[in-house]
């Protein structure tokens, strides 16, 4: 049995997830259940889910997304010890083949619900880190009385607020998977909280969690090959650990049916102009004969959404864009896209946005885009993974030089790249390097449009049909992360 533990989980059921690694865990779940590989995926229930917007007066207002247990059963309950008192929890299941995803539903004592209540978000530390323990202490209990720790393959640690899972139970194959090379992704908690937690009078102060699953893990997977060096570098001493598994998608669930056994450019052509047809419908988006560009992820600054705000002025062209996305509603910066994204979208024709992206909204736009925008600001970006969605579909993208995307994508053959490759994390606010990469990026754009337009285009997009399907698909990534030898 695999066990993977983790913050967040984007399934086909409820809303329990914010962004690109939610997705990714479920991608994983329903490979895990395609393959026939016995996996059991744990998470927190967060009965008001992520985050959702409302805009009043030009403003985007946050409210609870909400979430729904339909699909979910109980499979048992139990109490975990935190803070000094009995913690009742329940789990939540659902189950696909060999796969089962595991939900805790958090139901007394009050302050637990409380720090429950949604997926990142919490004003107070301490609702931060008693989360993340009821989770490790949650996850531990449902190994013990359900799957027995003798019959757990791999402990597989998603993130670092996963990292408190080994100060409750140890494990001899143990891995930290670590998503993100930015220092958000290096949580720390000051060492009272592991004193009166744990009985744990630690030496550092505050405590990294990064640096506690590192040390107590056999091996540190990160999710793309250009990570190793960002993670070697923020931790050098364990750099003896680190490995890469580049991330990848689940074929299944995100090809469109009528693309899946395609054998040409022409076949790609034929099925990609039906599929955009249907998709266009299904959004409401009028694009007719256009080109659709599109840009839709998780809205943060290193991910760059004011470079396709630029562009939208600056291409003096018939297309249509589509922009996507939410932000978390401490991220100023993120706040104030949003609202342009809203501000553009009401005031052109052309544009449209949505802030929601659930599954099947995600699907969606990219069945119905042409050119895909990958904007990162290069060394601050993990993996990616929309590109990989887009690129099986046979959507080419215009992708900066970050993340997975060195490793598949060649410019002008299966996509186009614009900027630097940089191994190092550079300040977002380095103005130089952006007008620099805005300009390469925009004549990137400005090719890809004039091989649309010209026909190399189904080429191209045929290209990255054939390399991403074989690349980047979930059955690689199981072999390389052992599930299946």
């Amino acid at each position: 049995m695999i066990v993977s533990v983790t913050p967040e989980l984007g399934i086909d059921v409820g809303r329990n997830f914010a962004g690109g690694l939610g997705v990714l865990e479920g991608d994983k779940f329903y490979a895990a259940a395609r393959l026939g590989v016995p996996y059991t995926v744990i998470t927190l229930w967060y009965p008001g889910g992520y985050v959702a917007y409302r805009f009043e007066n030009g403003e985007a207002v946050p409210v609870e997304e909400g979430n729904v247990e339909e699909g979910l059963e109980v499979v048992g309950e139990g109490e975990v010890a935190v803070r000094g008192e009995k913690v009742a929890v329940a789990y939540l299941a659902y189950r696909l083949n060999t796969a089962t995803a595991v939900f805790v539903k958090v139901k007394a004592p009050e302050w637990a619900v409380r720090a429950v209540q949604q997926l990142y978000i919490s004003e107070k530390e301490a609702d931060r880190f008693y989360r993340y323990v009821i989770l490790a202490k949650a996850a531990v209990d449902y190994v013990e009385r359900y799957i027995g720790w003798d019959n757990v393959r791999y402990l597989d640690l998603q993130e670092a607020y996963t990292a408190l899972v080994p100060l409750v139970k140890r494990h001899a194959r143990a891995r930290i998977v670590i998503h993100t090379p930015a220092p958000w992704g290096h949580p720390a908690f000051s060492k009272r909280f592991f004193k009166e937690e744990f009985g744990f009078d630690m030496a550092m102060d505050p405590v990294v969690l990064t640096e506690v699953g590192l040390a107590a893990s056999v091996e540190g997977i990160v999710v793309s090959k250009k990570m190793v060096g960002l993670v070697c570098n923020a931790f050098p001493h364990f750099c003896h650990k680190i490995r890469p598994v580049t991330n990848a998608v689940e074929v299944p669930r995100w090809e469109h049916p009528k693309v899946s056994r395609v054998k040409s450019p022409e076949e790609l052509r034929k099925a990609r102009e039906e599929v955009k047809r249907e998709a266009l419908r299904a959004l409401g988006v009028e694009a007719e004969g256009k080109v659709v560009i599109s840009w839709a992820r998780r809205i943060t600054h290193y991910k760059r959404p004011h470079f396709v705000l630029q562009l939208i002025e600056d291409v003096d062209r018939d297309v249509v864009f589509i922009l996507g996305g939410r932000a978390h509603p401490q991220d100023g910066y993120g706040v104030e896209m949003m609202k342009k994204f809203k501000e553009v979208a009401n005031a052109a024709a052309n544009v449209y946005y949505f802030p929601q992206l659930d599954i099947d909204t995600i699907r969606k736009i990219i069945w119905a885009t042409d050119i895909w925008l990958f904007t990162p600001f290069s060394g601050w970006e993990a993996s990616g993974t929309s590109f990989m969605k887009a690129g099986i579909n046979g959507v080419p993208s215009v992708a900066s030089r970050d993340g997975a995307v060195v490793e598949a994508v060649r410019d002008g053959y299966n996509g186009w790249l614009f900027g630097e490759d940089r191994p190092v994390l550079l300040p977002l606010d380095s103005r130089d390097v952006d007008e620099r990469e805005y300009a390469e990026f925009k004549k990137k754009v400005e090719e890809a449009l004039n091989s649309y337009y010209g026909g190399e285009y189904w080429q191209v997009a045929y290209n990255a049909y054939v390399t991403f399907r074989q690349y980047f698909s979930m059955d690689r990534l199981f072999r390389d992360y052992h599930y299946k030898e």
